[in-house]
């Protein structure tokens, strides 16, 4: 039996408890969810990934990604089943490779975006998702899949609002604000890989509420990943839809400083409190006792994270592509997330409980922003 076969058997394509009305995104089961016999596919949606990056601008350009991560591909997403995926251009890549890319953040940007659209979306190999109901309920092996034109750093906007509406009517619909620096939006959670990030900016800045501001009146998902806990906290306040942090875990410590890439439950709880949705990787680490090295140490995280947020803000993001330095134990690509399905099953989560996760929660944020 093949990934797609045990899908199409092993999980339920439900309603998530999160779900409502919302019936783009979940199909009531007719039959009981405790049938297994009965199980049908579901909507897997992967909220960050850098599939079929550009050869010649990323990763290759840049000294510490030299291999292509084929860890979210095109070929693995149809293998799958998986309906839809981000499809994250890394937007401060002149700032990353320290000058190596002689251009313009926002030029380096646009030739990412443009390759996904020339190759994949004009030959009909995935279908761009300008709305939440462009996402695909099904996808058989011949079907494109939906793409997600997302931006991760929001360095090209050069802290003008006027540039989310170019970028919109280009087809993006997601942006993280920042990623490798704190830029003219606000400020980072990590240093990356030892790169200078420059002076902080106390938050979230003036033209960042600005930004802010203008992908919510246009209908754009806001990524807070990477933010900095002022800077995330700043846009919680001001948010009027949910929030996404894509691609992220619970940290073992409550000091945000000694955290890296990891989020506190406090700031998963700002996040929670916009309706929005945490999604969380594949990556694998030792923090003291705290181990998270198998399927069914993500499963467990997502079980805590269920009762300290709530089933409806826990959700994927695999930042597949993105060069982790360590993954779960036996995860190869998102093909492989059928492992974690199982892991779910065996700890305890209901099948409309792991259709949420697995892409029915970042479903609903979708449909509240980009309708």
């Amino acid at each position: 039996m093949n990934r797609r076969q045990f899908l199409r058997h092993s999980v339920v394509y439900g309603a998530s408890i999160a779900l409502g009305n919302l019936s783009s995104c979940a199909k009531t089961p007719k039959a009981s969810v405790d049938d297994r016999s009965l199980f049908k596919i579901m909507k897997i949606i992967d909220a960050h990934a850098h599939p079929d990056v550009h050869p010649d601008v990323y990763p290759s350009s840049t000294p510490d990604l030299r291999e292509v991560d084929n860890t979210s591909t095109l070929k693995a997403m149809k293998e799958l089943g998986m309906v839809a995926s981000s499809f994250a251009a890394v937007g401060d890549l002149v700032f990353l490779t320290q000058g190596r890319l002689r251009d313009s953040e926002f030029k380096i940007t646009m030739v990412q975006l443009e390759w996904w659209v020339n190759r994949l979306a004009k030959s009909a190999k995935v279908k761009l998702v300008l709305k939440a109901s462009d996402v695909p309920n099904i996808i058989e092996p011949n079907d494109p899949p939906g793409a997600i034109l997302a931006i991760e750093g929001g360095d090209p906007l050069e802290g003008n609002p006027d540039r989310v509406n170019e970028f919109y009517n280009f087809g993006v619909r997601m942006i993280t604000l920042v990623h490798g620096r704190n830029n003219e939006l606000g400020d980072l959670m990590r240093k990356w890989r030892g790169v200078d990030p420059g002076p902080m900016n106390n938050g979230l800045t003036s033209a960042g509420r600005k930004v802010v501001g203008r992908m919510q009146d246009l209908g754009m998902v806001i990524d807070v990943a990477h933010a900095h806990p002022t800077t995330l906290k700043q846009i919680s306040e001001m948010s009027s839809r949910p929030l996404v942090d894509s691609h992220t875990s619970p940290c073992p410590n409550e000091d945000p400083t000694k955290c890296g890439r990891l989020r506190t439950w406090k700031d998963m709880e700002l996040v929670a409190k916009t309706d929005g949705v945490v999604c969380t990787w594949p990556l694998a680490y030792q923090w003291g006792a705290v181990t998270r090295n198998t399927f069914r140490d993500w499963a467990k995280e997502i079980l805590e994270m269920k009762k300290r947020l709530g089933m409806d803000h826990v959700g994927l993001g695999t930042d597949g592509g993105g060069h982790m330095p360590k993954l779960i134990n036996g995860y190869r690509d998102i093909r492989d997330l059928v492992r974690l399905m199982s892991a779910m099953q065996d700890v305890g989560f209901s099948n409309n409980e792991i259709a949420a996760y697995m892409g029915g929660n970042f479903c609903r944020v979708l449909q509240r922003c980009i309708s």
